[in-house]
């Protein structure tokens, strides 16, 4: 099976490019979505770093696919015809799609002998969109899925392959988090690559109904004192590396702005819903505080107060 890789270069897409070249199939492309600036089609040269480097350094997808002598593009929107006629010319069987920022026309899916094969984490039909893991530790999971399923016209809306739950590790970073959710992925490649092969097999369709969250707005970045304090410790963990600060409301109407939190304590009651903890802050929430390290202004607006 002759196979291109679509994929941002993050920490998802890199198990599932592993186990692929472990694999009896043919990895003959590596498509990243361009950066602007960046001509609509670029055959990217092969990156291979010093051989002294290659011990120490870990890995990435560009280092990965040079050592395999996979091709990479990088392609834009504007660049997605040339692109479909430079696969063309390859005899494409099957895309694969790690994360992808935008619409691919329906030509170019079409294109491939079995189509586009989307690497989806959430339990599809629920959490279509762009960030899945985010709202998925927004929403105060504990666990989501996998799903790969073939690509349609629609946003993550075409039939399911296979669909695999896992367990969302509690105060990992959302980086972590990605990584796992490509092993699972790169796990379930083998029995959903031979379902593919099966002549008569068919994906079952989406169930009806759903949901669909948007990219993350600041608005997002909140939570409140009736929160569990499990979930506001992960779903803080999980994005605090994206460097957007959070706010937190108080049931009495004050607020604070956080950049990221260190741990919590079950059951613990305040004398305040916001105190100092050393140079940290203590925030009560419905069942516990969380330990939480504060914008730089916010830390001397406040008033010790011991718990």
């Amino acid at each position: 099976m002759r196979i291109v890789l679509f994929a941002m270069p993050g920490p998802m897409a890199l198990p599932v490019l592993q186990r692929l070249l472990e694999l009896p199939v043919n990895v003959v492309g590596l498509v990243h979505p361009a950066p602007p600036g960046m001509p609509a089609l670029t055959l990217l040269p092969p990156a291979t770093p010093p051989p002294r480097q290659e011990v120490v350094t870990p890995a990435n997808l560009a280092t990965l696919a040079g050592r395999a002598g996979i091709s990479r593009w990088a392609v834009g929107r504007t660049g997605m015809p040339a692109l479909a006629a430079q696969l063309a010319a390859q005899q494409i069987d099957l895309v694969l799609v790690a994360c992808w920022p935008w619409h691919i026309p329906t030509d170019l899916l079409h294109l491939p002998q079995r189509g586009f094969l989307n690497l989806h984490p959430s339990p599809l039909p629920e959490l279509r969109g762009p960030e899945p893991l985010f709202w998925a530790v927004r929403l105060g999971w504990t666990r989501t899925a996998m799903t790969l399923h073939l690509m349609d016209e629609a946003l993550d809306h075409g039939p399911i392959v296979r669909q695999e739950w896992f367990e969302l590790p509690l105060g990992e970073r959302l980086s972590a988090i990605e990584t796992l959710a490509g092993r699972v992925a790169a796990q379930m490649l083998p029995a959903a690559l031979a379902d593919l092969a099966t002549p008569g097999w068919q994906p079952q369709s989406q169930p009806a109904g759903g949901s669909y969250y948007p990219a993350p707005q600041a608005a997002d970045f909140t939570f409140t004192a009736d929160w569990p304090v499990q979930r506001a410790y992960a779903f803080v963990r999980a994005i605090a590396n994206w460097g957007q600060p959070f706010t937190f409301f108080a049931p009495n109407g004050q607020t604070t702005m956080i950049a990221d939190v260190i741990g919590y304590h079950l059951g613990v009651q305040l004398a305040a819903p916001i105190v100092p903890h050393g140079m940290n802050l203590a925030l009560q929430l419905h069942d516990g505080t969380l330990i939480a390290r504060p914008l730089l202004f916010t830390l001397p607006m406040l008033t010790s107060t011991n718990f």
